[in-house]
């Protein structure tokens, strides 16, 4: 009797420890996703850090989840979520998602902005149509709605990039007046090249602003409410600014 007495009295704390463990937060990132968004070790098979990872671990502290991260190929990205293999995907925009009509869109979370980047020493750039004239760095692949009459009417010249990194090296070779660079991606080449970034300024004239925000698997457990809730709890409380301002330029 005592015997089955003590098992019973293992089965209750087991039981008891189980229901206590946080449910999951099963987040994707995207394998692509450029730095800081997504830092990956060396080989790019793992996910070591980024504003991905401390976005995702904010949402899921907030709503007393577990974080668990899928490093996801770009082409399964879109799957992965509509299937419900993950359940939220940040640093997303319905207009980035071929099948957005079937997933769910949180509450904006932060912006994702563009801005002209220079060599120091050029006068500030505050309008679209100071750019008129100017040879421009751009990335291969991305489109920029705004500044497509300046190219179309050859009001000023698109100078094309492979990656985000060649675009410095354009300015200082003087191939190229200005540069698109999205905030985050400068901001987090620049801590690490101080020397090299010092001889670059930023410009006032914002070129595009996107919102980010998450997807959700409609075949998630968590629901749009629960999330939008945290996140809105995340805002007022400042726990979002604060993680923002280690990666956002400031003015």
């Amino acid at each position: 009797m005592a015997s089955l007495h003590k098992k019973w009295l293992l089965l209750c704390l087991f039981s008891s420890m189980a229901q206590a463990e946080p449910a999951p937060l099963r987040i994707g990132v995207s394998d692509t996703d450029a730095a800081p968004i997504a830092v990956l070790s060396e080989d790019g098979n793992a996910l070591t850090g980024g504003l991905a990872r401390d976005l995702g671990a904010l949402l899921a502290d907030e709503m007393g989840m577990k974080p668990q991260f899928a490093l996801l190929a770009r082409r399964r990205v879109e799957p992965s979520i509509e299937t419900g293999k993950v359940d939220i995907i940040c640093n997303a925009n319905p207009d980035w998602f071929a099948n957005s009509a079937r997933l769910n869109w949180s509450h904006e979370i932060y912006p994702l902005t563009e801005r002209m980047l220079s060599l120091k020493g050029q006068p500030p750039l505050r309008q679209l149509d100071d750019l008129a004239g100017k040879r421009i760095g751009t990335i291969h692949g991305y489109h920029y709605p705004s500044l497509e009459y300046l190219w179309s009417g050859n009001r000023s010249e698109r100078v094309t990039e492979a990656r985000f990194d060649l675009l410095p090296k354009s300015l200082e070779k003087r191939l190229s007046d200005v540069a698109i660079v999205t905030e985050l991606t400068y901001v987090w080449w620049a801590r690490g090249h101080a020397q090299e970034a010092a001889s670059f300024k930023i410009h006032p004239l914002v070129v595009s602003s996107q919102p980010t925000m998450c997807a959700l698997s409609q075949r998630s457990p968590v629901k749009l409410d629960q999330l939008n809730r945290a996140i809105d709890r995340l805002h007022k409380s400042g726990r979002l600014k604060t993680l923002m301002s280690h990666y956002l330029w400031q003015e």
